[in-house]
């Protein structure tokens, strides 16, 4: 399994990693999408000046585009989704995590089946063509219920994936959203295939592992090794990131091992 970390666009942040033995790092979808030729220009310059790949992107859809609205605007959510992916592909990135909780929120008076049906269209028609064209795999994130009304639990992903039923369309396991669900390990180590990407943090307060912090992160870990998961970004938290950072790594490592 590769380790990262999310750290948007800071450039600070990605030559600092670059230095701590992480694989790779996260990046923000909606910023390198929404952001001027310039500025996009930029960020791919740093990533190549650093040489450590960017190779997952979270914050797929922003807040203001409602995938559940009554009337979606299909030609503007397209329009979106292309342009997200030819950025992310420019960047190198492998896969796009699709929490986006605002955007794919349930609004009152919709029925939850509904819903589902409206994010399982978009995941096949409009998401599926541009994954396979880009070669990019796109990982729906289980939010927990203070977050998101749709989709709280890995099995509510996986639900979601297999109604999608396209093979770049998968899952992610976040530990911080299923420590609060209360999600099974066990289950998670039996979804071989299934769990395309991670995130982990310390659940208890969403910081950063450290070694001798009091979690267990050996049987999240263990789970997603049985799973087959490739990647797995820390996203939370932190006081001190040049500190912090190597230590993250070190407390995942020793669990990991």
């Amino acid at each position: 399994m590769r380790f990262g970390i999310c750290v948007g666009t800071d450039a600070k942040k990605i030559e600092i990693l670059s230095r701590t033995g992480f694989d790779y790092f996260e990046t923000n979808t909606t910023d390198i999408t929404t952001a001027g030729d310039a500025d996009f220009s930029e960020f791919a310059a740093c990533i190549e000046k650093f040489g450590l790949p960017c190779e997952a992107a979270n914050c797929f859809v922003p807040g203001e585009i409602r995938l559940c609205a009554v009337q979606p605007d299909y030609k503007t959510i397209s329009e979106y989704v292309q342009k997200a992916f030819l950025r992310a592909s420019q960047c190198g990135v492998k896969t796009i995590v699709f929490g986006s909780g605002k955007a794919r929120s349930v609004p009152e008076g919709m029925k939850t089946g509904e819903a589902f049906d409206r994010l399982a269209f978009f995941l096949r028609e409009i998401v599926a063509p541009q994954a396979e064209r880009y070669a990019i795999d796109l990982a729906i994130e289980p939010l927990n219920k203070n977050e998101c009304n749709i989709i709280n639990s890995v099995p509510d992903g996986i639900e979601l994936a297999d109604a999608v039923g396209q093979k770049r369309v998968k899952t992610l396991a976040d530990l911080y959203h299923m420590y609060l669900e209360d999600d099974s390990m066990e289950a998670l180590a039996a979804t071989k295939g299934k769990i395309i990407h991670a995130h982990i943090a310390n659940p208890v307060e969403r910081r950063f592992p450290k070694p001798g912090d009091g979690f267990d992160f050996a049987p999240f870990l263990g789970a997603l090794k049985s799973a087959g998961c490739p990647r797995c970004s820390v996203e939370a938290g932190c006081d001190d990131f040049a500190a912090d950072a190597p230590a993250a790594l070190e407390a995942i490592l020793g669990a990991n091992a």
